[in-house]
């Protein structure tokens, strides 16, 4: 807090409620604010907020954050008529942790919860706390790395059994339910986004998730995934054929972008920037016939305790943020490349997610790649 000169911050996001509390969220993607975590200068003390059904568990298993701390969630706060007094406890936590004024980030909220708090906390400044609270997490511990190990592994098993799945006539959804089951039965939080399981003509333009296609010989079937154990996430994609693919194209793109894909990760190594990454994957870009098919989004982004957090490095040709990698520091690369027009499907992504060591980067995710497609 001191670096970004804060007094204190108020989380609400849920990677950041873990981060600074150990809270496990309960997750809602329809409630952008559900539980909050107030902390500030100087202090590892806390004040943790939570549903208010769930207070009474949370005070008998958080032993780290005494019970008197662990607090009901301010009911109605998210309604649009609820008066500012509804988050006077936020307030009044603050001052309990010894501030009385000053800079309190924010780093995500409802317009209605932003202006109630600007209406209580009189005498304060509410700042974005995201740049700061972003920055506090690229760098991992270890136990943040062991616990990524740990989730990696239970997502090989998955794609293991998604490889296994692909046959002629399955459905794309019926390949995502074996992969649910395998998530689960190793008591998977939070699936991390809407999982893809796209297959054919899904794949260009890319589905992004696994509808009822049923998946035929020849196809391409593109599975990304990902889950939250123990905290952390962990994902990996991988483009597998139905049937030994007798299309050259299909293997052309399936090449380049492994080609893309190795040579990206070899690149984040400690004292590399951002700009030298998207070097790296241009070598085998630039020359490559599907030059100008690269998805535009993104080629790497950092993982943790949120499913995609910074840092994010575009793809090569598009402006992104500085950025020097430092030994710690976790990314998912993830090139790729989307052809249409080509029978049995042209899209096609790898990922993995990569520890930058003193070192030889550290692949966590190790689902062998597809040796039909490789074939030349």
């Amino acid at each position: 807090m001191a670096a970004a000169d804060l007094d204190a911050v108020v989380a609400f996001e849920y990677a950041n409620c873990r981060y600074i509390a150990g809270l496990r969220p309960l997750w809602a993607p329809n409630f952008m604010v559900r539980q909050a975590v107030v902390s500030v200068r100087g202090s590892d003390d806390v004040v943790v907020f939570v549903h208010q059904d769930d207070a009474p568990h949370r005070r008998a298993t958080m032993t780290w954050v005494p019970p008197e701390r662990i607090r009901a969630f301010p009911t109605g706060v998210v309604s649009e008529t609820a008066p500012a007094s509804a988050l006077q406890p936020i307030a009044d936590a603050l001052t309990e942790l010894g501030c009385h004024g000053g800079r309190v980030g924010v780093d995500i909220a409802t317009v209605t919860v932003l202006r109630r708090l600007e209406q209580l906390l009189d005498g304060y400044t509410i700042v974005d706390a995201n740049a700061p609270l972003n920055g506090s997490r690229l760098v991992k511990a270890p136990t943040e790395v062991a616990l990524l190990e740990d989730a990696s592994v239970i997502v090989d098993l998955a794609m293991a059994t998604a490889e296994q799945a692909v046959q002629p006539g399955v459905r794309e959804c019926d390949v995502l339910a074996e992969v649910m089951k395998v998530f689960y039965t190793h008591n998977a939080e939070v699936p991390q986004c809407n999982l893809i399981v796209c297959s054919g003509p899904n794949t260009a333009p890319m589905q992004r998730f696994a509808g009822d296609r049923m998946i035929r010989p020849g196809d391409l079937v593109f599975v990304d995934i990902g889950a939250c154990f123990n905290g952390i996430f962990s994902e990996a994609t991988r483009t597998f054929a139905c049937v030994a693919p007798d299309n050259d194209t299909q293997r052309e793109i399936y090449r380049t972008v492994y080609d893309i894909h190795r040579a990206t990760i070899d690149s984040l190594r400690p004292g590399a920037l951002a700009t030298d990454v998207q070097a790296a994957a241009l070598k085998h870009y630039a020359d490559s016939p599907f030059y100008g098919r690269m998805q535009e989004m993104i080629i790497a982004h950092g993982i943790g305790v949120g499913y995609a957090e910074p840092p994010f490095i575009a793809p090569p040709g598009r402006g992104t943020p500085d950025l020097v990698l430092e030994p710690g520091m976790v990314l998912a690369v993830v090139p790729t490349i989307i052809v249409p027009g080509v029978s049995g499907g042209g899209g096609v992504r790898l990922e993995d997610v990569v520890v930058v060591t003193d070192g030889d980067p550290n692949v966590l995710t190790r689902h062998p790649y597809s040796a039909a497609l490789l074939a030349r």
